[in-house]
Order: C-alpha cells, then sequence, then structure tokens
C-alpha cells in the first residue's frame, strides 16, 4: 500500500476556492495512469494553506472518487506537535489510509525532539504513518539514526526521503529492513531505486504518472536499459518542476495542459519562468 508510485496531488483552485471538478479530474487521470496512491494536503498541495474545513472536504472527496481503487494519503504537516495530532486525527477520523508526517518546520527541534514529535503524533492516532524528512523545508535533517528509532513504532510504514545523498539508502535499509523507502526527490528517483529504494512521492508523476510508473516497473522486471531510456525522459522534467518553488511550476504546466485553473495561494506566485516550462504542455486536455 505505501510503496511504488505515488503522486503528490497538487489542489485546484477556482476563483480562491477549491475546484472539485478538477480535483476528480485529477485523481481519474491518476488511476487510469497506474499510480499506486494518492497524496493530498501536502506541500505540493499547499497544505499549510489550507483551512479545517478545505482539508476536510479535500480527503472526504478523494477517498469518495477513488473509491478504494487506490489509498488516499494525507499530509499533516505541523511544527506544532498538539496540531499535528489534530489533523492527523482528522484524518484518519473521515477514513484516509495514511498519513504523511513530516520533521516539524522552522522551530528547529533536536533530534530526540524530532523522534519525540513522531512518538508522540503515532501513539495518540491509530493510523499508518509515513515519515517525512525534507531539510529543505525544515532547517532539520533527520538522521539515519533517528530514522531507524521511529521506524521502530509499530504504524510507522515508510520514509519519504528528500535527502539527495543517495548513500544514506542502503544503510536505513539495513538498519530498518521493514521500512518502504520513498524517494522525495524526483531528479535522483532512478538513482535512489538503484540503492535499494521502494518507489516515490512524486511531484513530477502530476504530469507523467504513466512515465514514473513505467521507469518503476522497468526497475523491478530488470529491464536497465529501458528504464535508462525513460530517465532520460523524465530528468529535463523533474528539473524543471523545481525551476521554481514547488507547486508553482507544476501548476502552470497542469494548467496548460487543461486540467485546472493556475491559482495558487499567497505568498505563492504563478510561474514566471514560463518559456523553459511551455515545452511540456503536451498530453491530454481537460476543460476547466
Amino acid at each position: 500500500m505505501f510503496s511504488g508510485s505515488i503522486v503528490a496531488l497538487v489542489t485546484p483552485f477556482k476563483n480562491g476556492d477549491v475546484d472539485f471538478e478538477a480535483l476528480e479530474r485529477l485523481i481519474e487521470f491518476q488511476i487510469s495512469a497506474g499510480t499506486d496512491a494518492v497524496l493530498v494536503c501536502g506541500s505540493t498541495g499547499e497544505g499549510l494553506l489550507l483551512s479545517d474545513i478545505e482539508r476536510e472536504k479535500i480527503i472526504i472527496n478523494s477517498i469518495k472518487i477513488s473509491d478504494k481503487r487506490v489509498p488516499i494519503i494525507v499530509g499533516c504537516s505541523s511544527c506544532w506537535t498538539e496540531d499535528a495530532i489534530k489533523l492527523a486525527k482528522q484524518a484518519e477520523n473521515l477514513g484516509a489510509d495514511g498519513i504523511l508526517l513530516i520533521a516539524p518546520h522552522y522551530v528547529k527541534p533536536t533530534q530526540e525532539g524530532v523522534i519525540q514529535h513522531f512518538k508522540t503524533v503515532h501513539d495518540k492516532t491509530n493510523i499508518p504513518v509515513i515519515m517525512y524528512n525534507n531539510p529543505g523545508r525544515c532547517a532539520v535533517d533527520m538522521t539515519i539514526d533517528t530514522i531507524v528509532e521511529i521506524s521502530k513504532l509499530s504504524r510507522v510504514v515508510a520514509l519519504k526521503d528528500s535527502n539527495t545523498n543517495l548513500s544514506r539508502v542502503n544503510f536505513i535499509k539495513k538498519k530498518a529492513s521493514g521500512l518502504k523507502l520513498l524517494s522525495g526527490d524526483d531528479p535522483s528517483f532512478p538513482g535512489y531505486l538503484a540503492h535499494g529504494g521502494d518507489g516515490c512521492i512524486s511531484v513530477t508523476a502530476n504530469i507523467e504518472p504513466a512515465l514514473v510508473k513505467e521507469l518503476l516497473n522497468a526497475w523491478h522486471s530488470h529491464e536497465i536499459g529501458k528504464m535508462q531510456n525513460i530517465a532520460n525522459k523524465l530528468a529535463p522534467i523533474s528539473e524543471a518542476m523545481f525551476i521554481e518553488p514547488n507547486p508553482i511550476p507544476v501548476k502552470y504546466v497542469l494548467s496548460q495542459r487543461g486540467f485546472i485553473k493556475n491559482e495558487l495561494r499567497l505568498p505563492l506566485t504563478p510561474a514566471t519562468k514560463t518559456q523553459f516550462l511551455d515545452k511540456l504542455v503536451t498530453g491530454e486536455r481537460h476543460a476547466v
């Protein structure tokens, strides 16, 4: 349930509100492309810019649209442990399949503080937890020892790691063999698999879900040449997804493809480097 190709889905807006018709288009597009699970309300989904009521509606609608065809995972990121518990309980009570819990951002906790954050949320809920290490957003990098210690909690099932030091994968896999390891950095995803990874939680999968899934399948079937060819196709796309802060580029491409309106919430602003993104504007179109 918590490995393979998982999309970090954008949250579509229309005239300032969540666009639930576009949300359905996006989820159906992902399911038809073979995506293994959908993450909503993550950083790509502008989760920190959503109200509790909006989050509730997004979770409810996503579960309804999926209709058990793919798991729905909910981002529950907060720098305050009690708030993270509240978000996790909301996801659990609404029937989500799991949560993505990031290390607390901005407050710069110690490694022990990170461990206690995860332990407290875990112990006060009853839902599978994917831990998320993203030093670029959090100003704290979870060490291998911290990850291994948190992995001992009974419902911690996976790690999304945006640390680009791929040698970590080998050491984590050796010390926490039951933990599913997911790439959180699209450009290095092929290398992550080669070091022992189990999948990804991907921004690029918003626009090229079939290619991301094909790359994963090629790796598992030991078709290394095919995997390399797909990786070569995905490399410039993945780089373009971070030419400006995520989710600015991916929302622009999805809007140009006709899936969503190009709306973000302040302080995020629309893409300016569109000359680098327009070459990606191909593929299936839908009316918005």
